[in-house]
């Protein structure tokens, strides 16, 4: 997509200097690259790597003007959806200027409880059962009936209900909490730097210590949490090991997700320094971050998704250690109990493919000295005498594993077809349609009058 004009233009890929750049030929404003990968070798083996499609239970739309004009899903789009992502007001108690959405300021809009109910059937009739749902907005905790909408979300088929938040009024409201632990919603705290100079960059206002006072509040009240991270290439991403120290030290986080500066949206299109981050440098930067604990090579493409969207890495708790998965278990086998989805599924076959580690490492010596986190693992998760539900076996799992995605959102610079056709987060809106996220986030919010005015 060209930046200047926003057409749809052709793109060549090209390596410089061992780093990959997809560079656009506009033929009215003319050519222009980003990159897209630090390492061709990452690269190459990334676009070798299959997508694990999901069918949809209901044909797509037919293709008129060809992608990403005829959304809907249309026929083309090859992946059903895994995370529906519901918008459910436009209101913000922030201006943040990495903001990649669109929520105008003139006219604000809540979701009503009808519409998400209607949103939901029409999901589930085309999606079929999900494993979690996301809440976002805008603020969603501004929305007057928020619980309204969360109790529409408790119904079969749904898993998980994640709500995104700024964490401001978590941290001033514990009823809020409260609430929010009694209905059972993961939190999805946004947590981008510790230091306050760059916070004045990121948010627009020093938002650090709300944001502390937030998470302090979401493990008083032992709500599951994700840390989410937009990590800018030449101003945060050398914090991303504070981050992950600071999941380490709150057992209510179960996950952290490393979200990629994308240079779009209302703020973001105008946000310095415009350095990309790719996928590669992101795991980089946290195998750095933290002194090589984590390694960029325990990170691998989840197999739902376009590789070149989604990298993520399962770390078992052991101590103050975090130990990678991927030192006793394949990429296939962790691939087998994640299947589709986004949450780890540790089945009943799941305790032979962890039996077989421990085999395996009894066999070599366990140099590591791995076996007995595993085995307290596999003990929590299949005790003796009693066999869990699948829900409270995931649950445990995730007590004791921190799970770390990273995630990169396409712009206008970086958009690429191929991967937008293999999107399986998506979000549903009122004409019945569900829209690829970064299709919706370039072409069609800013169209929508219920969050922007053109």
């Amino acid at each position: 997509m060209c930046r200047d004009c926003r057409q749809l233009v052709p793109a060549r890929l090209l390596e410089v200097d061992g780093a990959v750049f997809q560079e656009r030929i506009c033929p009215r404003c003319g050519p222009a690259r980003t990159r897209i990968a630090d390492d061709v070798g990452w690269f190459l083996s990334r676009q070798a790597t299959p997508v694990r499609c999901k069918p949809a239970l209901q044909p797509g739309s037919a293709v008129r003007a060809g992608c990403p004009h005829d959304c809907g899903p249309c026929a083309a789009h090859a992946n059903a959806c895994h995370l529906p992502v519901f918008s459910i007001t436009n209101a913000c108690n922030m201006e943040c200027p990495i903001c990649f959405t669109f929520n105008r300021p003139d006219q604000r809009y809540f979701m009503a409880p009808a519409e998400l109910r209607m949103l939901l059937d029409r999901l589930l009739e085309r999606a079929g059962p999900l494993d979690l749902v996301n809440i976002t907005g805008g603020e969603p905790t501004l929305h007057p009936d928020l619980f309204a909408l969360l109790r529409e979300c408790r119904r079969p088929g749904i898993g998980r209900v994640t709500m995104n938040t700024n964490g401001l009024r978590l941290a001033e409201d514990e009823d809020l909490c409260r609430a929010l632990a009694d209905a059972g919603v993961y939190v999805v705290l946004s947590f981008d730097t510790f230091r306050p100079e760059r916070a004045l960059r990121i948010h627009g206002r020093d938002v650090i210590d709300i944001k502390r006072r937030a998470l302090a509040n979401l493990q008083r009240h032992g709500i599951g949490t994700t840390l989410l991270n937009v990590m800018i290439r030449g101003l945060n991403d050398d914090e991303v090991g504070e981050v992950v120290a600071l999941a380490q030290a709150h057992s209510v986080v179960r996950s952290v997700t490393v979200q990629t500066m994308a240079f779009t949206g209302h703020g973001g299109r105008n946000f310095q320094p415009r350095i990309p981050m790719p996928l590669d440098g992101a795991a980089r930067a946290i195998e750095a971050g933290t002194a090589g604990a984590l390694r960029a090579a325990d990170f691998f493409a989840h197999s739902g998704a376009h590789p070149m969207c989604y990298s993520v890495g399962y770390f078992l708790k052991d101590g103050a250690r975090l130990r990678s998965l991927t030192d006793f278990l394949s990429v296939e086998e962790l691939g087998a109990m994640l299947g589709t989805g986004y949450l780890l599924q540790p089945g009943e076959a799941a305790a032979e493919l962890f039996q077989r580690a421990i085999d395996r490492l009894w066999a070599a010596g366990d140099d590591t000295r791995l076996l007995p986190a595993i085995r307290r693992l596999l003990e929590q998760m299949y005790p003796p005498g009693r066999a869990l539900t699948a829900a409270a076996r995931q649950s445990v799992a995730e007590e004791q594993l921190l799970a770390i995605y990273l995630h990169s959102h396409m712009d206008e610079d970086t958009l690429d077809l191929a991967r937008l056709q293999a999107c399986p987060d998506q979000v549903p809106d009122p004409e019945g349609r569900l829209i690829p996220a970064c299709a919706y986030n370039l072409f069609y919010r800013a169209k929508d009058p219920r969050f922007w005015c053109t």
